[in-house]
C-alpha cells in the first residue's frame, strides 16, 4: 500500500498509464488500488486536494479518480484549477453525496464520468479503460501539435504571415495586395513554407496550421 499525504517523496510522473486517486477516505483509496493494480495500472493516492496539486506541479499523465467532497478543496475545485493551469488529463468523479446539480458542474467542465460511491466494480474498470484511452488521444494530439509548432517555428515572420493568411482562406492575389508584394513573391513564400514544414501536402499544412498554429 503507497498511500501518500503531502509530506511524502512522491515519484515523478509521465507514464500515461498512471491513475491519479484523490480521495480522504483512506479505506476507498486501498480498495481502489488494489483493484487497479490488479488490472496492470500505476497508481498513486492521495488524501488532500493540495498533496495531489503539488504533486501535479511535477507533471501529471494518465486519468484522475477524484473524490468530491474534500476537506478544505473540493474535487470540482480541484478539476477547476487544473482546467485553468491547462493540465488534460481526464477526470472521474467519484461521490456518495452528489446531486445532478454537481454532476452537471462536473460533466460540463470535462468530467468523463460522474460515478456514485461505492459503484460497481465493473462500471469503474469500464470508466477507467475509457478515460486511459481519452488520455492517449490527449497525448498524441499534444505530440502532434508540440511537432507541428516546432516546425513552424523555422519560419521567418514574413513566412508567418503568409501562412497566417493562406490558412484563413486568402487567395494569392489577395495576399499580394494585402503585404504590398508581386503574387510571385506570394507564391516564392509559399513554396519556401512547404519545404520548411514537412507535413504533406498545402491542404494538411493548411488543416494543422488552423489547429494549432494560429494561436502558437
Amino acid at each position: 500500500m503507497s498511500y501518500h499525504d503531502e509530506g511524502n517523496s512522491l515519484a515523478r510522473g509521465g507514464d500515461r498509464k498512471t491513475i491519479f486517486i484523490v480521495d480522504d477516505d483512506e479505506g476507498m483509496c486501498q480498495s481502489l488500488e488494489s483493484l487497479l493494480r490488479s488490472l496492470g495500472y500505476q497508481v498513486e493516492t492521495f488524501s488532500s486536494a493540495q498533496g495531489f496539486l503539488k504533486r501535479a506541479e511535477a507533471g501529471i499523465s494518465g486519468c484522475l479518480l477524484l473524490d468530491v467532497r474534500l476537506p478544505e478543496v473540493s474535487g470540482l475545485e480541484i478539476q477547476r484549477r487544473l482546467a485553468e493551469a491547462r493540465y488534460e488529463i481526464p477526470v472521474i468523479f467519484l461521490t456518495g453525496h452528489g446531486d445532478i446539480q454537481m454532476a452537471v458542474s462536473a460533466m460540463k467542465a470535462g468530467a468523463v464520468e460522474f460515478l456514485p460511491k461505492p459503484c460497481r466494480e465493473q462500471q469503474l474498470i469500464d470508466a477507467v479503460a475509457g478515460a486511459m484511452e481519452h488520455a492517449a488521444r490527449i497525448e498524441e494530439e499534444g505530440r502532434v501539435r508540440d511537432a507541428y509548432r516546432r516546425e513552424i517555428a523555422n519560419l521567418s515572420p514574413k513566412e508567418r504571415e503568409i501562412l497566417d493568411d493562406l490558412s484563413a482562406g486568402l487567395q494569392i492575389k489577395e495576399i499580394a495586395s494585402k503585404h504590398a508584394l508581386s503574387a510571385s513573391t506570394v507564391r516564392v513564400h509559399r513554396r519556401n513554407i512547404r519545404s520548411k514544414v514537412q507535413v504533406g501536402g498545402l491542404g494538411k499544412l493548411l488543416a494543422l496550421h488552423n489547429r494549432y498554429g494560429v494561436q502558437a
